[in-house]
C-alpha cells in the first residue's frame, strides 16, 4: 500500500500526518503491526529549493537512508522500537 502526502509540509507536519494515518489503521481497521515501510521524500531547504544529501568524501548522493531496529540485522523480525543506529551522513 502506498500512502501519499501531497504538497509541501514541515517535518513536524509530516510526522504528525504519518502518526494520524497509522492511528487510523489501528483504530478503524485493527492494524497494529507493519512489516516494513518505504518513505520517498523530496528534501527542500528553507528557500524552497530541492536539495540532496551528498557524501563530502565521495561526492555521492545519498539515495537510501536505512533505519534498523537496534541490535538487529536487516530483514530480521523483532519488536523493539526503531532507533537510528548508524547515521552515515556525517
Amino acid at each position: 500500500m502506498d500512502i501519499i502526502f501531497q504538497g509541501k509540509q514541515t517535518a513536524e507536519d509530516a510526522a504528525e500526518s504519518l502518526v494520524s494515518v497509522l492511528n487510523l489503521f489501528k483504530e478503524r481497521y485493527g492494524i497494529t503491526n507493519l512489516r516494513e515501510m518505504h518513505l520517498s521524500v523530496t528534501l527542500v531547504d528553507e528557500e524552497g529549493d530541492d536539495v540532496e544529501l551528498v557524501d563530502d568524501e565521495t561526492s555521492k548522493v545519498f539515495k537510501v537512508f536505512e533505519v534498523y531496529k537496534e541490535g538487529e540485522a536487516a530483514n530480521c523480525v523483532a519488536m523493539p522500537p526503531l532507533k537510528l543506529v548508524v547515521d552515515n551522513t556525517r
